[in-house]
């Protein structure tokens, strides 16, 4: 196997609308921090696969294929678009269900995920994989409980080094929605990602931060501040827990890069009596404070837009999975909870190969909740039907498992 990353700066225009908090009515003001474009190339003699990483609340599918047919011409077989899901970057068309992308942003998106991927194209150089898991205390807890308690995080890391053992950069996976910068901040940045790549970048060792099954987790019940000091506190815990280690003793190999698989799932739409009942369920929680409160009534606004659309025909979304050596990546495009990416690799990881989730990749449908979580902003504004989130979930374990069955060698 052969590996290489690049990075570019995605540019951002003041005054343009910002993506992520419902209730925002100002646009970009400044940058706290630049929104970066990574890409990350993995290829052995037969196929060549790219991950793009975008600081952006979502990517809608429009602006994946523009990226998927431009990097074609560059030698990439098969591409895959994640969004950090920062809260803090211009919109993206990010609401139930996908929207277009703006086409200005779209420009700028396509441009400097070309500018990547050359770059990584001109990095790739011989390389060996392995992944590694840290459970990461006081990083963020179940954001659906008004009042909730820290949870310890599954946090992964895909380990990319030399066959000398060198380490040549990080794939982070983080499980939590990176929202620490508050609704009222108007500066462009990359939110808790950007510090969790700060806190783990040493020398030449690249760090690319995407963000996992984060649907119903978030920093609200640890963070300690809404700043960009915040975020690298947070970053330093990650770090902290994350022991990035060279790869375990044994011969290089050669590791092979497989296309992805795919699997088409139907998901229904929410009827009309499901969205009355979340309505009417959603109630102000006891000792709620403004801030929830203000987020339920924001939900119910949404919720009732949906179903003013009546929407009849299904959803239908593509999850992929890849297998790079024993590695196997997951790529959902929408939202899922914490315990459906957890179901997703306790029922394919049998063997004890590696399965990393990816949310917010491929596109944007919105959050799959799992069956039976109370009424809440994430099942309020969800567009699809109750037990969604657990076809995703049928469909992902079914991507894996057909990965995995073609030969591969190591």
């Amino acid at each position: 196997m052969r590996a290489g990353h690049g990075v570019e700066r995605l540019d951002v225009v003041v005054g343009e609308a910002m993506g992520g908090y419902a209730d925002r009515t100002e646009g970009i003001t400044g940058t706290v921090d630049p929104l970066e474009v990574h890409a990350v190339t993995f290829t052995d003699s037969g196929h060549r696969f790219v991950l793009i990483v975008a600081d952006l609340v979502c990517v809608n599918t429009d602006v994946v294929e523009r990226i998927r047919v431009a990097v074609r011409d560059l030698g990439v077989d098969s591409c895959w678009v994640a969004a950090t899901h920062t809260h803090a970057s211009p919109e993206a068309g990010c609401v139930p269900g996908g929207a277009p992308t703006p086409a200005s942003l779209a420009e700028r998106l396509v441009r400097a995920s070309l500018q990547a991927v050359r770059a990584a194209l001109a990095d790739e150089r011989d390389a060996r994989l392995h992944a590694i898991r840290a459970r990461v205390p006081d990083l963020g807890g179940r954001r659906v409980l008004p009042d909730g308690d820290a949870a310890d995080l599954p946090v992964d890391a895909l380990v990319i080094s030399s066959n000398s053992g060198e380490i040549m950069g990080v794939i982070v996976v983080s499980p939590v929605h990176p929202t620490v910068l508050p609704a009222g901040n108007s500066d462009a940045g990359a939110d808790l990602n950007g510090g969790i790549r700060r806190a783990l970048q040493t020398g030449d060792r690249w760090v690319v931060a995407a963000t996992g099954a984060a649907g119903d987790i978030s920093t609200r019940h640890t963070r300690r501040g809404r700043d960009r000091a915040e975020t690298d506190r947070l970053g330093t815990l990650v770090a902290e827990q994350l022991s990035i280690t060279a790869p375990p003793p044994g011969e290089p190999g050669q590791a092979s890069v497989l296309p992805p698989v795919s699997t088409r799932v139907e998901l229904a739409p929410k009827r009309p009596e499901e969205f009355a009942t979340a309505i009417a369920a959603a109630a102000d929680a006891p000792g709620a404070g403004e801030r929830h409160r203000s987020v339920v009534h924001q939900g119910r606004r949404i919720a009732r837009d949906l179903q003013a659309q009546g929407r009849t025909q299904p959803y239908e979304i593509d999850v992929q999975a890849i297998r790079l050596g024993d590695v196997t990546l997951v790529a959902v495009p929408g939202e899922l909870f914490l315990e459906l990416g957890e179901a997703v690799r306790a029922a394919s990881s049998a063997d004890g190969s590696p399965v990393v989730v990816l949310g917010y990749t491929n596109g944007y449908l919105g959050y799959l909740p799992s069956r039976g979580t109370p009424a809440t902003y994430e099942t309020l504004v969800s567009p699809v039907a109750e037990g969604s989130g657990e076809r995703v979930v049928a469909a992902a374990v079914n991507a894996v498992r057909s990965s995995r069955n073609e030969s591969w060698a190591v």
